[in-house]
C-alpha cells in the first residue's frame, strides 16, 4: 500500500503552490491513515471479506 504514501507526498507540496493548502492536507491525511491502516498485516485478516 505504498501508493496511498506517494499519493499523499504529491499532494502535499501541490496543495502548497494552489490556494487549497486545507484540502490538500486533509486529503494527503486520508490517505496516509488509509495506507498505514491497509500496510499493517494484522488487519488484512478482517478486511478479507470485501
Amino acid at each position: 500500500m505504498k501508493f496511498f504514501f506517494l499519493l499523499s507526498s504529491i499532494i502535499v507540496p501541490v496543495s502548497l503552490f494552489v490556494d487549497q493548502a486545507a484540502a490538500g492536507v486533509l486529503a494527503s491525511l486520508v490517505f496516509l491513515l488509509t495506507g498505514a491502516y491497509f500496510s499493517k498485516p494484522r488487519f488484512r485478516k478482517y478486511t478479507n471479506e470485501s
